[in-house]
C-alpha cells in the first residue's frame, strides 16, 4: 500500500527490503523500527537510523528511513507515530530529526506545521 502510493522510477526501485541489513542495523543499535497498531492489525510503521554526522562529527542525528501510516488512520495515529519516533530518536542521542517527504504529500503538508524546516531537497535520476 505504502508503496503503490508514493514510489517513484517503480520499474527502478523494485519493493524487496534488505531485511538482513536491517536487522544489522538494528543489532548495533544504529535504527530502530516501531509499529502503530490497531488491535492485532499492523496499520503504520516507521524505521530510523541513528548515528553520528559524518560532516559534523559532535552531532548525532536520526533519519527516517520510512514512515507511513494507512489512509483510515492518518491523522491522530500518524501524529503519535511521528511523536514516539522522535522520542526515542532523542533517547538514542539524536539532537536532529530528518524526515523525507516526497513532494504534494499530506507529510509535507504537515511537517512545516510542527515546526520542521527544509533542510536539504534531494532529486532522483535513473542512471
Amino acid at each position: 500500500e505504502h508503496w503503490e502510493e508514493i514510489a517513484r522510477n517503480k520499474e527502478l526501485m523494485v519493493l524487496d527490503p534488505h531485511e538482513e541489513a536491517y536487522r544489522r542495523l538494528e543489532e548495533c543499535g544504529a535504527l530502530f523500527t516501531l509499529g502503530a497498531f490497531v488491535g492485532d492489525e499492523m496499520v503504520g510503521y516507521s524505521a530510523t537510523m541513528v548515528q553520528p554526522h559524518l560532516h559534523y562529527k559532535n552531532l548525532c542525528y536520526a533519519v527516517n528511513d520510512v514512515l507511513f501510516v494507512s489512509k483510515p488512520h492518518r491523522g491522530r495515529g500518524g501524529m503519535r507515530l511521528m511523536d514516539e519516533t522522535k522520542r526515542i530518536a532523542k533517547e538514542m542521542g539524536a539532537q536532529l530529526m530528518l524526515w523525507h517527504a516526497k513532494p504534494d504529500t499530506a507529510l509535507a503538508a504537515i511537517l512545516p506545521r510542527r515546526g520542521c524546516v527544509v533542510q536539504d531537497i534531494i532529486y532522483s535520476e535513473p542512471l
